[in-house]
């Protein structure tokens, strides 16, 4: 596997090509993970941006390797810009983390909205911003920071469950049950969000904290995926194979959701826990993705 250091100036492809397609995996002490984004089968560019770090034994970041999921804005201003800067400031922010890591995500997420703003008054691209999800582990717990229509499965058993709560008007709706999960699935204001990255200097985070068993895997995906991908197609999709279902399912998962012809950018991560989470392994910190064009 390859990887490079996400600079947050280095855009070197987001005129033509957004964030590109990115790609990678790796191995923590007891977990396994896979990253894939795409610009997918209709847009021109990727306004997905995706990211997996972890840092040296005894450390916070060792102790709390970090999954980060963003999804550009379509029809803003520079969608890509706003989710590569949330993406890399959550990763700068994991270097200096201390203390409790719940804390320390929502911080993190705080200081990514901030970048977003102060980016978009920089480069004079108004409107612009990104969801945000944050995945970490803490102790035997899974730790999920929020904000938009991203989401995290957790895959346990022969089924999938979705953890994260969707932050538009057509999840307020069905929260309401003003309409169905059908009637969701076709509606205009599917897209709509009502809460993201960029849109103030304050942002309202979701935190959700649920128990890792050994065996769970943990999917983080954009709208790309999961509009194409159903929860009982995820499951079958990660339970179908085994040997497969670890490093390679977020590429599967983007593939699928390609060959579905995906209306948007399509990007997934997919952490697999292979025991009770401890200590994780003393490796030198890096951040894990593979970029390419």
């Amino acid at each position: 596997m390859t990887s490079e250091p996400s600079g947050a100036g280095d855009r070197r492809d987001a005129v033509d090509l957004g964030n590109g397609r990115l790609s990678g995996q790796g191995r923590f002490e007891s977990l396994e993970w896979g990253l894939c984004s795409d610009a997918g089968p209709v847009r021109d560019r990727n306004e997905d941006c995706a990211a997996a770090q972890s840092g040296t034994s005894g450390t916070f970041a060792a102790r709390h390797p970090l999954f980060v999921v963003a999804d550009g804005l379509g029809g803003h201003d520079a969608g890509e810009v706003a989710s590569r800067v949330a993406v890399d400031t959550m990763l700068d922010s994991w270097t200096t983390a201390a203390g409790d890591p719940a804390k320390a995500l929502r911080s993190a997420v705080r200081s990514a909205n901030v970048a977003v703003v102060n980016e978009a008054i920089r480069s004079g691209h108004t409107g612009m911003g990104t969801t945000l999800t944050a995945l970490t582990f803490s102790g035997n717990d899974v730790l999920i920071a929020h904000v938009g229509d991203s989401r995290v499965y957790r895959h346990r058993g022969d089924s999938c469950a979705q953890l994260t709560t969707d932050h538009s008007r057509v999840g307020d709706m069905l929260r309401m049950k003003l309409i169905t999960v059908e009637q969701a699935a076709r509606h205009p204001a599917r897209s709509q969000l009502t809460r993201s990255l960029g849109a103030g200097m304050i942002v309202q985070i979701d935190l959700v904290r649920e128990q890792a068993r050994s065996g769970d895997i943990f999917v983080m995906c954009t709208d790309g995926v999961w509009d194409e991908i159903g929860n009982a197609d995820m499951a079958r999709l990660l339970a179908a194979d085994d040997e497969q279902r670890h490093a390679d399912a977020a590429a599967r998962l983007v593939a699928v959701a390609i060959d579905r012809g995906a209306a948007d950018n399509v990007t997934a991560v997919v952490v697999s826990v292979s025991s009770a989470m401890t200590e994780k392994p003393s490796t030198d910190r890096r951040s894990f993705f593979k970029r390419r064009t």
